[in-house]
Order: structure tokens, then C-alpha cells, then sequence
């Protein structure tokens, strides 16, 4: 079966997004990133406060912000042109997860408020599903989602709470 456009090119995000997340295991140091950096270099702060064209003090209130969070992407673009590197951030799942993870979670929450929305009615009829048949229809809901994703399919689950 050929396989579609869009299918190909989410393939290839989901690899892209797993390179980076092995590359990104290390996370933040608990100084941030700014400071490592530059204590590696050996420069100083007001050396770095200079090459960003600050006060003295500029390279200090960078550092303190990045630990806060409170620092922009452009702040440490800058910081890191300034100590001659380039910065990278990405966005990836937790640790031990994987994109493909992720979705099948949702797949398997929005399955499940499905089986759960039916059961009701079901009830009602006194037509329930055994355990067994409940946990193979689960599974091929989960397995119809995402092979075949609604548009509405993060969506879902705010509803479903």
C-alpha cells in the first residue's frame, strides 16, 4: 500500500525530533547554559557584557534570567554569537518517550473514552462486552485511530475528561 504524503513527512519529523531528543539527553546545567559556557571559555563576565556592547553587569543579569527562565530565544542567540557558538533549542518528549509514544497515548485515551462513552448506552441495553472483547475492541480502536487520525484527535481529549 503506498503510502501518503503527509504520512512520509510526519515519518520524517518523528526521526528528526528523535535525533534531537539522544542529542538533548544531557539537559540544562543547573548554572544554565550561559554561564557553562563561558566559565569553559574562560571569559569573563564583563569580557561577555562587552561583546554583547552592555554594562558590566550584563552578562551576570543574562545568566541569573536564564536560570529564572526568564530569558528570550533572541538573548541567547546573542549570548551564544557572543561567545562565538551558535544556540539550538528544540522541543522533544520527556525522557524514555518518543513522539510515536506520545500518540499512542492519546490514541489509547481517546479509545477508551470511546469504549467508556458506549458502555453507557450498552448498559442500558443490557448488551455490556466481557473484559476480554472490551480490551480487543480498545485495541482496535486504538490501531483504526492511528492508522487513520481524526482532525480532531488532541482535541478530543479536553471533552473526554
Amino acid at each position: 500500500m503506498a503510502r501518503s504524503i503527509k504520512t512520509v513527512q510526519r515519518e520524517q519529523t518523528r526521526k528528526q525530533i528523535a535525533r534531537a531528543a539522544a542529542l538533548l539527553r544531557l539537559g540544562r546545567p543547573a548554572s544554565g547554559w550561559i554561564q557553562t559556557v563561558r566559565t569553559a571559555l574562560g571569559m569573563s563576565g564583563a569580557a561577555l557584557s562587552k561583546r554583547l556592547g552592555g554594562g558590566r553587569t550584563m552578562a551576570a543579569n543574562l545568566e541569573r534570567y536564564e536560570r529564572e527562565e526568564r530569558v528570550t530565544l533572541k538573548t541567547m542567540r546573542e549570548a551564544a554569537e557572543a561567545m562565538g557558538c551558535r544556540f539550538v533549542y528544540a522541543i522533544v518528549p520527556p525522557e524514555g518517550e518518543s513522539i510515536e509514544s506520545l500518540v499512542e497515548a492519546q490514541a489509547q485515551r481517546r479509545a477508551a473514552a470511546l469504549i467508556r462513552s458506549a458502555a453507557v448506552h450498552m448498559s442500558l441495553e443490557a448488551q455490556q462486552l466481557g473484559d476480554e472483547d472490551t480490551r480487543a475492541e480498545l485495541e482496535r480502536i486504538k490501531r483504526e485511530l492511528l492508522q487513520h487520525t481524526p482532525r480532531d484527535f488532541w482535541e478530543q481529549e479536553s471533552r473526554d475528561r
